[in-house]
């Protein structure tokens, strides 16, 4: 807005200065020429001659620069077959020459009259029967143009020095106004940003009537939205407990026969409990993400798992590279969630180091994440073997306690996220896994 005011405004100036120069400079060479015409009546009516054919008179055209000598204003008269010598002159033609122009370059109007300039000076001419002489007269007046380009100069730099300081200060004027138009705007911003923290449920405050709908209807959104994320919360949780009930009273009926037949429903039970609570969990994590005051203090959820994983795991060294200010835009749960699963199948395979960095990134459309490493100094995973990991159930290293559903669990979370998840080879010699999760800084 004020990019386009300020072009405008320059624009707008610019052209105006430029007519109205115009104007001034067309309106002064109209009374420059008019008085030229004035100061000739003038002169016409000034002289007459006598029987012997003489010019007489006493011309006086009550403007002093007529009597200054080399002024740039004079008058003459002379014959019109000899108009180079003046019969009588102004005292500010000293040289009593005149050097007109031929009437070939210069013809006189039907009017008698012709107009031309030469040695910085607008000269006029006119031819006249004076009295009852049959010799035609020719008097010539002319002005200063120095005089009158220098008071359109003047004007011109006068006009453009004014409009550039009303152009700078109504551009600075406009500045202040857009910053307090948009004031309200900016608060509104500020409320946002407090409710994508967690720290308010929808902006408060009060607004110009410009503003207050749009308020109000974000205002009904996050209402809305707060209603919806609460149903399925609902849902999902009658969901899960429609099934683990019935589930759990045939597995208990299941696990009180200890026939061959039996071992195979327990185990089918078994997976249909972890694919239930899988897709629950995915239901409950679809649910949730791109809420607006989703977040998570990423900090305190790494310590919290970490100290939990030190007390498990007490013969490993588990370092933490992490930046204090940053939030996900997710569940506590899920964060949780994905750190547990990571950290415990890195402390599987590690020998004696564990190591979490978090830090801020950014996507090509700017949007801010937050990237998470797991490694570990362990024996690693082939390149080839990388891509099997990612699927449910598969374990490469059946030594190792487990039912092999924690990566695919991590993947299917950061999926819903929208994330990226990576396994390449650590530094420490082991296997990083690299997850990509929708973040920033808290600021």
């Amino acid at each position: 807005m004020l990019a386009i005011t300020i072009l405008w405004m320059v624009i707008a100036l610019t052209i105006t200065g430029v007519i109205l120069s115009a104007m001034f400079a067309r309106n002064a060479e109209r009374n420059f020429q008019g008085l030229l015409l004035a100061h000739t009546y003038n002169l016409m009516g000034a002289i007459d001659v006598d029987e012997f054919g003489k010019i007489t008179g006493s011309p006086n055209l009550g403007d002093p620069r007529f009597l200054a000598p080399l002024s740039g204003w004079y008058w003459a008269v002379a014959k019109a077959a000899e108009p180079d010598i003046a019969i009588i002159h102004s005292d500010s033609l000293v040289d009593k020459q005149l050097s007109p122009p031929d009437t070939e370059s210069h013809p006189f109007d039907p009017s008698f009259r012709r107009t031309y300039a030469a040695n910085g000076a607008q000269l006029l001419d006119a031819q006249l029967f004076v009295g009852e002489s049959e010799d035609l007269f020719q008097v010539t007046v002319a002005g200063d143009r120095t005089e009158l380009e220098r008071s359109i100069s003047e004007f011109r730099k006068s006009l453009f020095a004014f409009f550039a300081i009303f152009g700078l200060v109504g551009n600075i004027a406009t500045y202040f106004v857009i910053r307090i138009g948009m004031a309200p705007l900016n608060k509104a911003a500020s409320n946002l940003a407090r409710i994508r923290k967690g720290e308010a449920s929808e902006i408060d405050g009060a607004y110009p009537n410009e503003v207050q709908p749009l308020v109000g209807e974000i205002n009904a959104l996050l209402e809305a939205n707060s209603a919806v994320i609460e149903r399925s919360r609902t849902q999902v949780g009658n969901l899960a407990h429609a099934l683990k009930t019935p589930l759990a009273v045939v597995l208990n009926e299941a696990n009180a026969k200890k026939t061959a037949g039996m071992k195979v429903i327990r185990q089918q039970i078994g997976t249909m409990q972890d694919q239930i609570q899988t897709y629950l969990d995915r239901a409950r994590i679809a649910a949730n993400v791109g809420t607006i005051n989703a977040n998570t203090n990423v900090p305190t959820i790494v310590n919290r798992v970490l100290r939990v994983m030190q007390k498990l795991s007490p013969d490993l060294i588990f370092e933490n590279e992490i930046d204090e200010s940053l939030i996900f835009f997710g569940e506590a749960q899920d964060l949780e969630e994905v750190l547990g699963n990571l950290l415990e199948n890195a402390s599987k395979f590690a020998n004696s180091r564990v190591r979490v960095s978090v830090r801020t990134g950014k996507e090509a459309d700017n949007t801010r994440t937050i990237e998470l490493f797991i490694e570990d100094d362990g024996p690693g995973v082939e390149e080839a073997n990388m891509h099997e990991m990612l699927k449910r159930g598969v374990r490469l290293d059946e030594t190792k306690p487990g039912s092999g559903l924690g990566l695919s669990i991590v993947r299917d979370i950061t999926t819903e996220y929208g994330g990226k998840l990576e396994l390449q080879r650590s530094k420490l010699g082991g296997l990083q896994v690299s997850l990509t999760l929708p973040g920033g800084i808290n600021r």
